[in-house]
């Protein structure tokens, strides 16, 4: 089942805490400056934000095609096993809209350039906000009594299971990963492209996976090959969260 979602702003528009944490800024007093350019770009972020998303189902076996995409992928990426594990599958994307991206674009342009940087701060996480959102709207589905997401009857829908989402150009999944997830789900009705280097507008957009499966299997020590070059390090954030929730 294919299935679009008009989202709520409410739902992934981020606090100042969190725009302030993800830049390793919580537990400080910041400067009465960046204070204002936060509160300018998180109304920005208000009044511009369009969130769309579309989600579709993946019975078992379609993933290892989905996943190999051009045949980039590191030998020793963790999301085919966490795959494995899944009680139910969905190909996700999901945007805020190009005219988020457009107003920091025209920041930059203009020389507005911190306020552009503090947009781009916000829209990023937004953008993770925008994944939780749609892992939770999955969840509540399969959960549903009225089951408006059929699982397989081999795999009823357990107390305890979570959601989580991965992402091409993330954990060893290679960034051409997006082109099969594209094809597949045809996320332009909502105004997402692709373009010759996998790159997707607009910016801060998301595709990928969305797991439901137990938390251990969404359990993983970011020991990998490809573990050393990432500076980000979210797999550490989005587990910490999963597991409180």
């Amino acid at each position: 089942m294919r299935k679009a979602y008009e989202l709520c702003i409410d739902d992934i528009a981020p606090t100042a805490e969190e725009v302030l944490a993800q830049q390793k800024m919580s537990g400080r007093a910041p400067a009465p400056k960046i204070l204002q350019l936060l509160d300018r770009a998180l109304d920005m972020f208000h009044g511009l934000a369009k969130p769309l998303g579309v989600m579709q189902d993946l019975p078992d076996g379609e993933f290892p095609a989905l996943y190999r995409g051009r045949g980039m992928n590191a030998p020793d990426g963790p999301v085919p096993s966490i795959v494995a594990q899944a009680d139910s599958l969905a190909a996700m994307a999901a945007t805020m809209g190009d005219a988020l991206a457009a107003k920091s674009s025209e920041l930059f342009a203009s020389g507005g350039a911190a306020l552009g940087y503090m947009m781009d701060a916000v829209n990023s996480c937004g953008a993770e906000k925008l994944g939780r959102r749609m892992c939770a709207l999955y969840l509540a589905e399969l959960q549903a009594p009225d089951g408006r997401r059929a699982l397989p009857p081999e795999k009823p829908a357990r107390g305890g299971v979570k959601a989580q989402y991965y992402c091409p150009g993330h954990c060893g999944w290679h960034i051409s990963g997006q082109e099969a997830l594209f094809a597949a789900l045809r996320p332009e009705d909502i105004g997402m492209s692709l373009n010759a280097r996998w790159i997707m507008f607009p910016f801060k957009s998301i595709s990928g996976v969305v797991v439901a499966a137990s938390i251990e299997a969404h359990r993983f020590q970011p020991g990998f090959s490809f573990c050393f070059a990432c500076r980000e390090r979210k797999c550490v954030e989005r587990l910490k969260r999963l597991e409180a929730a």
